[in-house]
């Protein structure tokens, strides 16, 4: 019961940001491959990809890659740098603004446990450029902080689990440096997961993304998401 209570107040906190009025909401679905490379014990590299799509599943309007190169600091604890780029296409009730992006980022990621519950938080900033449709570019800084808690929902006659995970994301833009920071988005998601194999698993759910560009959107999405890990430091 405790571990459930603790959720259900993780919910209703961080849904609280989302108390504006929204211009309009629009629906759309994410499909995520998320991949790790272990070099050593030490050190992975890791890649996103994703699409997002809008009007359910029939638009793309959003293609990323993220390559990055993590190195775990200490139990628990892990410094990553990376790329991004970003692909936008004309697509959705909200046209975005912007025909592509290339951003530079860091983290630092912190893992602990509540009881059987999994607790990872990442601390993040952004250096993002950005080409308008007209060609013109822009600058912004960003900060974002994530909150992930992963657990086991019950278990399966096979020995595994039906996995449970809560995602909560928010993120402050800036023009330059840490000045007249703004609200940009919060992100929130639950996800039902299995583990398909050692190194895999797949995770299905409902996001809720939030954001301000000028005005107030909310976007309702199906966001499913596959692992796969790569492991090159065992012998053959």
């Amino acid at each position: 019961m405790k571990k459930y209570f603790l959720i259900c107040l993780f919910i209703i906190i961080f849904q609280s940001i989302n108390a504006q009025e929204n211009k309009t909401n629009e629906t759309g679905s994410w499909y995520t491959l998320v991949n790790k490379f272990k070099i050593t014990d030490k050190l992975y590299v890791s890649n996103v990809t994703q699409f997002r799509l809008v009007n359910f599943i029939e638009d793309t309007r959003i293609f990323l890659v993220v390559p990055g190169l993590n190195y775990k600091l200490g139990k628990g604890v892990t410094a990553s740098a990376g790329y991004m780029y970003l692909n936008f296409n004309e697509e959705g009730i909200r046209i975005p603004a912007v025909k592509h992006e290339n951003r530079i980022w860091e983290a630092v990621s912190f893992s602990s446990s509540l009881g059987k519950i999994k607790v990872n938080q990442r601390f993040m900033l952004e250096q993002r450029y950005l080409t308008k449709l007209d060609g013109s570019q822009i600058y912004q800084n960003r900060f974002r902080y994530r909150i992930n808690l992963d657990f086991n929902l019950f278990k399966l006659k096979n020995d595994k689990y039906i996995l449970g995970k809560i995602s909560e994301e928010i993120r402050i833009r800036s023009k330059s440096g840490f000045n007249e920071p703004q609200f940009d988005q919060n992100n929130f998601g639950v996800f039902l997961g299995y583990q398909l194999l050692d190194n895999s698993k797949i995770y299905a759910g409902y996001q809720r993304n939030y954001y301000k560009i000028p005005d107030y959107w909310g976007d309702h999405l199906l966001h499913v998401m596959f692992t796969y890990d790569f492991d090159f430091t065992k012998k053959k």
